[in-house]
């Protein structure tokens, strides 16, 4: 047996996604519901996952995180602008790409329904 360690940030992206792939299969599979109906329950789950309140994932850390040259250029045009968060000692940072991920997971052959 392994000695228990860390989830890798690889890993951790892995299982966000997993997830949101059952909830697309779970909420693609009701009957009786409108399309509304099973979207919104859909956006329900991801977002409950975020916020830890599933037993599959902990919560996640979600905050804006602007382009460095955002703020002077809303700032000259006279636009508010949103903070920025380059903090370091974040670990297992899974935010970016994970759409192309999801997406290339269809492509690659495995099916999300």
């Amino acid at each position: 047996m392994n000695e228990p360690r860390e989830y890798t940030e690889e890993e951790v992206r892995e299982q966000f996604l997993d997830n949101i792939r059952a909830y697309v299969k779970y909420w693609d599979k009701l009957p009786d519901m409108s399309t509304r109906e099973r979207l919104e329950g859909l956006a329900f789950s991801i977002l409950a996952a975020i916020d830890g309140a599933t037993a599959e994932l902990p919560a996640f850390i979600l905050a804006p995180l602007p382009h460095e040259e955002d703020k002077e250029y809303l700032r000259n045009r006279g636009k508010n602008w949103y903070p920025e968060n380059r903090q370091a000692g974040v670990k297992a940072d899974i935010a970016r790409g994970l759409h192309e991920l999801f997406r290339n997971h269809e492509k690659d052959g495995h099916e999300t329904s």
